[in-house]
């Protein structure tokens, strides 16, 4: 009898805990997963590529940046980082649908559905053939160049403005027959400065995306 009661005590603790273990059933919290995989809040042009190119390579094994926005409402902060990237990429493989674009917004990567290029059928030939050296300028230099070149005076006048960062290859201008600043550029950071407010004029600086070069300015004022 002794033995017997003795088994039963050591039956009853395990069972206790198990049910201990398991978090005493529907009080346990659902766990929250960590979907950045320790990926940064803000990053530079270049990590941002870097974080989405796994996402290009799942859609298409050969595959090449043509495209990068800074889309985060606040814009890039003041060493050139930025929380949220549009990272446009092209493979030449499909006939349909060469072109996707994955975001990274604050450490999540999201791959969007493949759609078509920009230029149709003609813009996917110059894709195909023109396809563009990996840019060496990443986002800080950039913003700082840009800085040096009227976007610190711009910013002085305007301390509200917010300061926001497009880079494109050559071979993206081309398909959309759009003129560049001068034709010699593979790369060129389009860094903007606006106030965001209806109506506000916007600073537009160009620099080089393969030296860091200033290239030009522009100062744009909207039509009434």
């Amino acid at each position: 009898m002794r033995v017997t009661r003795v088994v039963l005590i050591s039956v009853l603790c395990v069972l206790l805990a198990l049910v201990m273990a398991s978090g005493c059933g529907s009080n346990k919290k659902d766990v929250v997963t960590d979907e950045t995989g320790g990926r940064p809040e803000a990053v530079t042009a270049y990590e941002a590529a870097k974080y989405t190119k796994a996402a290009a390579n799942k859609w298409q094994s050969k595959n090449w940046v043509i495209e990068m926005r800074d889309d985060d409402p606040d814009g890039l902060n003041r060493v050139g980082k930025s929380k949220i990237w549009e990272v446009y990429f092209f493979s030449p493989t499909p006939e349909e649908n060469s072109q996707m674009f994955v975001i990274y917004n604050r450490g999540n990567v999201w791959p969007n559905a493949p759609g078509g290029n920009k230029g149709s059928d003609k813009g996917r030939k110059i894709y195909r053939e023109n396809k563009p050296e990996d840019f060496r300028v990443d986002s800080p230099e950039a913003y700082n160049v840009a800085l040096r070149n009227g976007g610190g005076d711009f910013l002085d006048a305007h301390p509200d403005a917010n300061v926001h960062a497009v880079l494109r290859c050559k071979a993206d201008y081309d398909a959309l027959a759009e003129a560049m600043p001068a034709p010699k550029y593979k790369w060129i950071w389009d860094v903007v400065y606006r106030e965001p407010r209806i109506g506000a004029e916007v600073l537009h600086v160009m620099v080089d995306g393969m030296n860091g070069d200033f290239i030009t300015k522009e100062l744009k004022t909207p039509t009434q």
